[in-house]
């Protein structure tokens, strides 16, 4: 554990910017690394209970904030406060770390974003109705087709199965079949 750093003032992250941009100074990027750690721990302890559920313990995913740390100071343009700017991006790399980590079969960030939507969409039709939507409202409130409705609701009630279970049950019907 390293001892707390203090926090830069504005003025100070945009003067270690300019050195580490104009003149390639590690220090300066370092120097802004270790200002905000601090930054990491508090994303990753605001993340939805649900999230640490994941397959990922919290030191996996303080290690993911600290790399996307990094790529925030690398591509943050002083406008705003670091912080700012980096919070978004630690978010969303350690959002999207526990979404690769979570499911057995790889499923596309981009297909779990869309499942999630219309997840959310069925959820808030339901309080709205008092009922269960149907596949029309469904349809018409995530504004996709009724063909891409359908998959996305296959992909995410999908179970992966054993291949051992597929080759004991056709085992057992070869064995029935020769009695």
């Amino acid at each position: 554990m390293t001892k707390k750093q203090p926090l830069l003032s504005a003025e100070e992250e945009r003067e270690l910017h300019r050195r580490m941009v104009e003149h390639g100074d590690e220090a300066a990027f370092e120097q802004l690394v270790l200002a905000n750690l601090g930054l990491v721990i508090y994303v990753v302890k605001k993340l939805p209970h649900w999230n640490l559920s994941s397959s990922m313990d919290r030191g996996d995913l303080i290690q993911e904030g600290n790399i996307a740390l990094m790529h925030a100071i690398r591509t943050w343009k002083p406008t705003h406060r670091l912080a700012t700017y980096a919070r978004r991006v630690i978010y969303s790399k350690v959002f999207r770390a526990i979404e690769n980590k979570e499911h057995l079969i790889a499923i596309p960030v981009n297909i779990q974003e869309a499942i999630r939507g219309l997840h959310k969409a069925r959820n808030e039709l339901t309080q709205a109705l008092g009922r269960e939507p149907t596949q029309k409202e469904l349809v018409e409130a995530v504004k996709l087709s009724a063909e891409q409705v359908n998959d996305l609701l296959q992909v995410s009630q999908r179970q992966p199965i054993s291949l051992d279970a597929f080759n004991n049950d056709r085992l057992a019907e070869e064995a029935s079949e020769h009695e």
